[in-house]
């Protein structure tokens, strides 16, 4: 069949045939992707261009995508075949941003999470721009925290600004000990993605993606058991033991230490 007649058959009949392993049938659905996948990829200029991205990377990468993972398509209507690949732009479009905000936190991530550096350590003297610096990101991360839902704020408050353990926090606020577990784990994963200006990726991860954050949630509650248990637990040297979730651990790890460090209040 000719391109012409191709651009005559209904998107379910051209479906049927590239399923089959028609080539001209799959360059045809290519063409008719390509302006609507461009228009969705614009939607997300503004935070491609923060990673050093543009639209058109995600465009290309996107229907690579689609096309390669065609099996993971199971609709048959046209209709779905849209949402579908919708969905998987906006993913890509949030891989391509955390990827790009990765590379720009390797640097800060070889300094141990304990670290006098990593927890903001105040030098005897400071110079205006590093006070600034400091009190700027101060405000951001209270900004963030402020943003979260009551009560994650509370439990992360509880915890790691007045110092209460998580057995403690857990009868003030009728809950479950797992429960709190859980609500600290979100609020500073919440955090972490606030801070690195993540977009939500709420419904948008990958099956590997969703796997490294429920590990990483796994290694955060083991780590709260432990201090809760009265134990010194080194961050930097527990990252290491959870290699499969290191960077969303160490992440989440990092920002839970900020809170502390960075309050004003605790200047001395």
């Amino acid at each position: 069949m000719d391109e012409s007649s191709l651009s005559k058959l209904s998107f379910e009949e051209l479906l049927v045939r590239v399923r089959v392993g028609e080539n001209a049938a799959r360059e045809e659905l290519l063409r008719r992707c390509l302006d609507r996948v461009g228009e969705w990829t614009e939607e997300h200029r503004e935070q491609a261009a923060k990673v050093g991205a543009r639209p058109s990377d995600i465009t290309q990468d996107s229907l690579l995508k689609a096309f390669q993972n065609l099996d993971g398509f199971k609709g048959t209507s046209e209709g779905a075949w849209w949402a579908w690949l919708r969905k998987l732009v906006k993913n890509q479009a949030f891989q391509t941003y955390r990827h790009g905000t990765r590379q720009r936190r390797d640097a800060s991530d070889t300094v141990p999470l304990d670290s006098e550096e990593a927890l903001g350590a105040r030098a005897t003297e400071r110079s205006p721009s590093q006070m600034t610096a400091h009190q700027e990101e101060w405000r951001r991360l209270l900004s963030g925290f402020g943003l979260l839902p009551e009560s994650q704020r509370e439990a992360l408050s509880l915890f790691y600004l007045e110092e209460l353990p998580a057995s403690t926090i857990a009868e003030r606020m009728d809950k479950t000990p797992k429960a709190v577990e859980s609500l600290m784990g979100r609020g500073v994963r919440a955090l972490r993605d606030y801070m690195a200006e993540e977009p939500d990726a709420e419904g948008l991860l990958s099956p590997e993606v969703a796997a490294i954050r429920n590990a990483a949630d796994a290694a955060f509650c083991k780590y709260l058991r432990r201090r809760e248990a009265g134990e010194e637990v080194d961050p930097e040297a527990f990252v290491t033991e959870h290699p499969d979730c290191a960077e969303e651990l160490r992440g989440m790890l990092h920002w839970m230490l900020r809170l502390r460090a960075l309050d004003p209040s605790r200047a001395s």
